[in-house]
């Protein structure tokens, strides 16, 4: 026999819109009542009426408004995977996903593309952005006017978002001065840095994360340069290559950006295949490709998939609840992989 609203709201004494606000995490019922309330449910195998739920949606809908600086960044193919599969998971629960890409870390086009998402309706913002005052500004701004904004993959410092989703920068670079100090131990370290922002928040939490641990460790050490690569190619080529030329002494690089890597392996190369060691971040086919060929020895990656999805995941619970304010952050791994995982 199927279970109902109704027959909790008898066996346990309370009305039938105080089980369903018990059933659905509403604020305006007691702890311990919820407590009994989903105690009893899941005991008597009441199954809630998700097609009876998604009518209901239907007429709420909450428009979700993503912003991704994924134009020639093939990093975040696997965020937009991520984000594909938790709005096809929810959409008869509500959740509509607007998508709008950019190319690189232009704050004025990203506060365009910001505005366009709100004029197109949108009742929450995902944004992977840039920590910049006007940036923060505006997410101050939202919140005032009742938009929520999760940050997806960079934080911006000091600003009203609820949460943040996406790896710990800075612990994924303690994590590969570790891997560098064990594998070089007893040699002088004469590390070039290539980032492809010293503004990015992510990149600078990773190179200060380095540096820590390198102190902490007492490696010999040396950061002989920090070179930007523009999160591009070409660019992270010849500035890789100019720093080589440069400083004959480099025998280390640490790349602690996921975007330019090409241009990283190209300038390598060209620079005499063998002489470094080199640790990299974040897994895209190209990273795949020079691992294996040996000419990056670990790449940290930071599961770019799962931050899509749980962005989504996150801002439809915090709008099917009605919730104010903040809610934790959702932190994902750091993993490690060599070449034995891509062969």
């Amino acid at each position: 026999m199927t279970v109902t609203l109704k027959d909790l709201s008898k066996a346990i004494g309370v009305s039938v819109g105080t089980v369903s606000r018990a059933l659905n995490d509403k604020s305006e019922v007691s702890a311990e009542t919820a407590r009994r309330v989903r105690q009893l449910a899941q005991d008597l195998g009441y199954v809630p009426n998700r097609a009876g739920r998604a009518l209901s949606a239907q007429k709420n809908l909450n428009t979700i408004g993503v912003l991704l600086p994924s134009i020639n960044g093939p990093f975040f193919d696997d965020i937009k995977q991520g984000i594909k599969e938790a709005e096809a998971e929810f959409k008869d629960l509500g959740i509509e996903v607007v998508l709008h890409e950019v190319e690189g870390w232009d704050v004025q086009e990203h506060l365009q593309h910001i505005q366009a998402l709100k004029d197109q309706g949108c009742k929450s913002l995902a944004l992977c952005t840039v920590d910049d005052e006007r940036i923060r500004e505006r997410i101050n701004e939202l919140e005032q006017e009742n938009i929520p904004t999760l940050l997806i993959n960079n934080k911006v410092q000091d600003c009203k978002n609820i949460c943040f989703v996406g790896p710990d920068y800075h612990r994924s670079g303690e994590i590969a001065a570790a891997l560098l100090h064990k594998s070089r131990f007893d040699q002088e370290l004469n590390i070039l840095v290539v980032v492809g922002l010293k503004s990015h928040h992510g990149h600078a939490a990773r190179v200060q994360g380095f540096i820590d641990e390198l102190e902490r460790r007492k490696s010999k050490y040396k950061i002989v340069d920090v070179v930007e690569g523009e999160d591009n190619d070409i660019t992270t080529q010849q500035v890789t290559m100019e720093a080589l030329r440069n400083h004959s002494e480099v025998n280390c690089i640490y790349m602690a950006s996921g975007s330019g890597v090409s241009g990283l392996g190209a300038a390598i190369i060209a620079e005499s295949l063998g002489r470094f060691f080199v640790i990299a971040c974040d897994e895209i086919y190209t990273t795949r490709e020079l691992v294996k060929s040996d000419i990056i020895d670990f790449v940290i990656c930071q599961e770019p998939r799962v931050q899509g999805y749980q962005a989504i995941k996150l801002l439809h619970d915090y709008l099917s609840k009605t919730r104010t304010g903040s809610i934790n952050d959702f932190i994902v791994g750091n993993i490690i992989k060599l070449k034995n995982h891509f062969e």
